[in-house]
């Protein structure tokens, strides 16, 4: 109903399992990061659990849509089921053809298949979500299918995901031989303040929505305590706040409005509860609009309530900053400054911005969802994708300089100094790092040389990596360093590595060393 007064691409909170909107929080980076390091070790379970809603069936899908051409998965999301049938369904996700009908027949087929995949350097994965609901006779026909194995490694990995009841159900004196299989486990918790009003934004901005509809500090605050920061719950409010902002012909939603749509997810009465205002929609949405101007009747290039799009060169030049330059409040220059910005030239001057602190040399780019104490820990200039509630759409400003709690930033004109906490106020936490590969790592044309140079790095660092450990030092140095932990070496962790030597560069604090 609302997607086209916010401009959303599509509705932003959804309760389906859509990958492309898993919001990879520190607790759901290292639950992938579990079961990354358990399939890769081919032994044993990998168990994930967690409450209610707090995103496990994402999870399992955004893992399963990783995994490569060389990894045949079977996903079992319903596994009320028999043994029997469980183990026919897997056999159809594989595509393995059953000669006949007895479950004697159905293993023998799916170990022929997993020992022709081993022999190809195929891995099989069989991830079965929802596990609590598997009844002790269906867990023992999982632990039998773990046994089909060679003399030296497992055939298929296995995944179990369910809610906390699993860790119960494991616990169980019949199923401890299966229990003491689990090599990876991990336990999903709900989000914190911080990683909610992150999980808003990010649902947002996926939708298409960045830019064109906030929730104020506040309304954030109450979004978190009243879910308890559990996604599925964070959804539920968030929607229906949102469609109270539509029908009040609002694009920022507040405190009372998230209030309203509490109550009416935990069904108590309500002066003026959400589904009045869905059947009363129809008919007061056009006066609403009318009455208070909204974009509707605007042109659809032009952002509500900005200024002229400023003209700003692709390759203007960028002047280095001026020792101490003018001290501003965002709210009489920064909103202004973000107004009048075009998209696609904004994003160009603050590139070369950046690129003007390195000299004239080609760099490598790096986009990364972060938060500020991140691009602190970086210390390196930085792009930032920014919003406004009254914009349409986003822009980009460079962040060249950090003094305390003041940030120096830089648009069109001249640098401006500005409150942190503003511009942290109005990012989206999308990030664009410019760097230099120093040594001209490259991991997929010369991996010995990539590793070799990655070990001496983490060593000095602190993170010894032997030769058949180097993943597992990789994945800890992520972990410290709020990255994805998944043991690979990519631009990302090499851009951090980099930002960890002595390798001259301008930095966010201290100038150029």
């Amino acid at each position: 109903m609302y997607e086209s007064h916010y401009g959303f691409a599509e509705k932003p909170f959804n309760l389906t399992p859509d990958p492309k909107y898993l919001y990879l929080s520190q607790r759901h980076t290292e639950a992938f990061a579990h079961l990354e390091f358990g399939r890769r070790e081919r032994g044993g379970f990998i168990l994930v659990t967690g409450e209610v809603g707090t995103g496990k069936t994402t999870l399992a899908r955004y893992f399963l849509s990783r995994l490569d051409s060389r990894t045949a998965t079977a996903f079992v999301l319903y596994p009320a089921l028999t043994a029997a049938e469980l183990l026919r369904s897997t056999l159809e996700d594989l595509h393995i053809p059953v000669p006949g009908g007895s479950l004697k027949d159905h293993v023998d087929a799916l170990h022929r298949f997993l020992l022709e995949a081993r022999e190809k350097g195929r891995d099989v994965v069989l991830l079965i979500d929802e596990a609590q609901d598997l009844s002790s006779e269906v867990l023992e026909q999982i632990r039998l299918i773990s046994n089909l194995e060679t003399d030296t490694e497992k055939l298929i990995q296995i995944v179990l995901m369910g809610q906390s009841e699993l860790q119960e159900m494991l616990s169980r004196r019949e199923l401890r031989q299966l229990a003491q299989r689990v090599t990876a486990q991990y336990h999903l918790s709900p989000l914190s303040r911080p990683e909610t009003e992150d999980y808003v934004a990010h649902r947002l901005r996926v939708a298409g929505g960045e830019g064109k509809v906030s929730f104020t500090p506040g309304a954030l605050a109450v979004v978190h305590q009243r879910s308890g920061g559990v996604p599925r719950l964070i959804n539920l409010i968030c929607d229906r706040a949102l469609l109270a902002g539509y029908v009040q012909g609002a694009r920022v939603v507040d405190a009372s409005m998230v209030r309203r749509a509490a109550r009416e997810v935990k069904g108590a009465s309500t002066p003026e509860p959400l589904r009045r205002y869905a059947a009363l929609a129809a008919l007061t949405a056009a006066a609403v609009i009318a009455g208070l101007g909204l974009w509707h009747g605007r042109s659809s290039s032009a952002p509500v309530d900005a200024a002229p799009a400023a003209v700003v060169p692709a390759a203007a030049p960028v002047t280095m900053l001026p020792a101490n330059p003018p001290a501003a409040s965002a709210s009489s220059l920064l909103s202004p400054v973000l107004l009048a910005l075009d998209r696609g030239r904004s994003f160009d001057a603050a590139v070369g911005r950046v690129q003007a602190l390195w000299g004239p040399d080609a760099l490598e780019r790096t986009t990364l969802r972060t938060h500020m104490e991140q691009v602190r820990r970086l210390n390196l200039p930085v792009v930032l994708e920014m919003f406004h509630p009254a914009r349409r759409d986003t822009c980009y400003l460079a962040l060249l300089h950090l003094d305390g709690d003041q940030a120096v930033v830089a648009a069109d004109g001249s640098p401006l100094r500005v409150p942190l906490a503003e511009v942290d106020r109005l990012w989206t936490r999308q990030a664009v790092f410019l760097w230099r590969d120093f040594d001209a790592i490259t991991p997929a044309s010369d991996p010995q040389r990539t590793n070799a140079w990655v070990r001496q790095a983490l060593s000095r660092l602190g993170y010894p990596a032997p030769e058949p450990d180097l993943a597992l030092a990789v994945a800890r140095f992520q972990q410290d360093a709020d990255l994805a932990a998944d043991g690979v070496i990519g631009a990302r962790t090499l851009m951090t590595l980099y930002s960890r030597s002595q390798y001259p560069r301008p930095r966010l604090t201290g100038g150029a060393s």
